[in-house]
């Protein structure tokens, strides 16, 4: 799962689709979410005021699923598709 990238849509927001067997995992934020995250990420490495280079990157860096694996953000939404019935898991994972 580590290789895939989130897309983004303006209608949809930041999203992944994850196809498992006979299940469809899909990862979903808005944009404000996904920059709020950037910005963190960015603070995390010791860059207080980016270059818009650094800021590509960072975005590029947290379009990876793996970023999001495990993160308890209430505004980023799992859901899985598949089995019986629909399920959404909020932010936690």
């Amino acid at each position: 799962m580590s290789d895939i990238l989130l897309d983004y849509r303006e209608i949809l927001g930041w999203f992944a689709e994850i196809k498992t067997g006979t299940r469809i995992f899909l990862l979903e934020m808005s944009d404000v979410t996904f920059q709020r995250h950037v910005e963190a990420y960015l603070q995390q490495q010791g860059i207080d005021d980016p270059t818009s280079e650094q800021r590509m990157q960072a975005r590029q860096y947290c379009r990876r699923l793996s970023f999001w694996e495990g993160c308890n953000d209430s505004e980023i939404r799992w859901r899985v598709f598949g089995g019986h019935r629909e399920q959404e898991d909020g932010g936690r994972r």
